[in-house]
């Protein structure tokens, strides 16, 4: 049996995964897109090096942001993971949907040629947009205006494979191509999310965030990795410190909405619970109904 704990940042993923593992009996299973990088530690909320010294924990700290690993590179690791080792329950812990949808669900990836710096360089944002409703409406409108990455992204995806991303994106990829999932959803109440993110990120300051964030900064500025991981890229200003971890607040607290927007748009039949407590205690109080070994 595979469980997967999802939920957006700071919503005790991590603290439940640990609890349901001693219950399970299992691995834990990381699909947390920064938590991978060795250098990327206190910025990530990564579980401790003590902590991750246990061979339970696996795909956590184990590549460089130097490295060109992606989502694709992931997909395999984790199905090498659960493909090799069927005999075994697993639980999948993290904050990066597309990582679990790619492990879980029938993802291909297409290959193409990178995207050169001046493609449709000579179009407004209007253009682009106007271009990519005429192929892709849907994506279009997702996307909106003012996002130009994303609509020269779109537009180069069309271009390459001569289908657009809504058609991609809808080939199989809600497909799950495993037996016995288990989806658990942590959706604390907002109010007590917002609070326990402020609180983590003054902690993070405490245990040394500004430090290991300059270091990455310094050392790897040319890494898009290191500038692009909330925790990291808002010390890529002029603000001062105060302002930064301000800054670092209202971003995670953005990220939390858009994960739980993803995670409720993408993955159904999820059993969601308030806390982890309320979640842990379910499966406890249930475990002889999911065949679990102890």
């Amino acid at each position: 049996m595979i469980f997967c704990i999802i939920g957006p940042t700071f919503s005790h993923k991590s603290r439940l995964a640990s609890m349901l593992s001693e219950l399970f009996d299992t691995d834990i299973i990381n699909f947390d897109a920064f938590q991978i990088y060795k250098e990327l530690n206190v910025g990530t909320a990564k579980p401790s090096k003590e902590e991750l010294a246990d061979p339970r924990y696996r795909l956590y700290d184990f590549v460089s942001i130097k490295s060109d690993y992606d989502v694709s590179k992931y997909q395999a690791d984790c199905r090498k993971i659960l493909d090799s080792e069927k005999d075994k329950d697993h639980l999948l812990v993290g904050g990066t949907g597309l990582y679990l949808k790619a492990a879980l669900f029938d993802y291909k990836f297409l290959e193409e040629k990178p995207m050169s710096d001046d493609f449709l360089s000579d179009k407004t944002n209007e253009e682009l947009f106007n271009m990519l409703l005429k192929i892709d409406e849907k994506d279009a409108n997702t996307i909106g205006i003012n996002n130009r990455k994303r609509l020269l992204r779109a537009l180069y995806v069309y271009q390459s494979h001569n289908k657009n991303k809504t058609e991609i994106n809808e080939d199989g990829k809600n497909k799950l191509l495993y037996e016995d999932v288990v989806f658990i959803g942590l959706n604390p109440d907002r109010e007590e999310l917002y609070n326990g993110i402020n609180k983590r990120v003054d902690q993070m300051f405490d245990n040394g965030l500004k430090d290991e964030a300059t270091y990455i900064l310094k050392e790897f500025s040319d890494v898009k990795r290191a500038t692009q991981a909330i925790g990291y890229k808002e010390f890529n200003t002029d603000l001062n410190e105060e302002e930064i971890k301000e800054l670092i607040k209202k971003n995670t607290r953005n990220y939390a909405k858009r994960q739980m927007t993803f995670f409720k748009h993408q993955f159904e039949n999820v059993m969601w619970f308030n806390s982890y407590l309320e979640a842990f205690n379910y499966f406890k109080e249930n475990k002889d109904k999911y065949g679990l070994k102890k």
